[in-house]
């Protein structure tokens, strides 16, 4: 038996769980919780551009990327670790001392070690604004949810901005850069203007990954925090 706390809601249980930037960070990464927003500024959408950015996000069914994460402002860290993907919905996020964070497809667990807590959350109710979740969409969901533009082609660069439509999000935008056509970094900008930069270093594509990496068991005796 597992002791849970049903609906407490991931945004709302966040300083309770570890206070401090990795939970702001894993927030807008991850797009665990709702947040209140300005309304999205009008863009100017190419019509390249979305089946551009598809044509890239195509290329792999399976990834293995190391990523680099840092922030602007005060109190500002790096954190590093292995962000692993798997269409159509699996994704890890691992980091030695870190939360770990798992998709099975159906079910998020964020998995704090050091506290023996296990916060539970729909695949489904993460963000649209999440990186995890924008490397993983469809063409039709991505057409949806953003306003997306290119903004710079150079060499072997490219950068493609995305506009949330909706005004629920904390991200004011996203931009994705590929380099040779691998995804290489991601820059989120938030409605209060604070910037997260996550740098991507390619470690395998479509090579397959364990099927362990996209699975979590609950260990016995830990606190559950279920808000599916």
């Amino acid at each position: 038996m597992h002791p849970q706390i049903k609906g407490s809601g991931v945004a709302a249980v966040c300083t309770r769980i570890r206070p401090g930037l990795w939970h702001i960070m894993a927030v807008m990464l991850l797009g665990l919780g709702p947040f209140a927003g300005a309304a999205p500024a009008s863009v100017a959408v190419s019509e390249d551009a979305l089946p551009a950015l598809m044509s890239r996000l195509n290329q792999f069914r399976q990834l293995h990327l190391g990523y680099e994460q840092r922030a602007t402002g005060p109190g500002a860290e790096r954190q590093q670790g292995d962000f692993y993907l798997k269409r159509p919905a699996q994704f890890r996020l691992e980091s030695v001392d870190q939360p770990l964070v798992v998709s099975d497809g159906e079910t998020i667990y964020e998995y704090d070690a050091l506290l023996a807590q296990l916060k539970l959350q729909s695949f489904d109710a993460l963000d649209a604004s999440s990186p995890a979740k924008v490397l993983l969409m469809t063409e039709a969901e991505l057409s949806a949810s953003f306003a997306v533009t290119l903004d710079d082609a150079s060499g072997t660069d490219e950068h493609f901005r995305l506009v949330p439509t909706e005004s629920t999000s904390l991200i004011a935008w996203v931009r994705i850069t590929f380099t040779e056509g691998v995804p290489s970094q991601i820059t989120l900008m938030t409605q209060s203007k604070m910037q997260v930069s996550i740098a991507l270093s390619l470690i395998s594509i479509n090579e397959t990954l364990p099927a362990s990496l996209f699975q979590f068991e609950i260990p016995p005796g830990i606190d559950v925090i279920d808000d599916r």
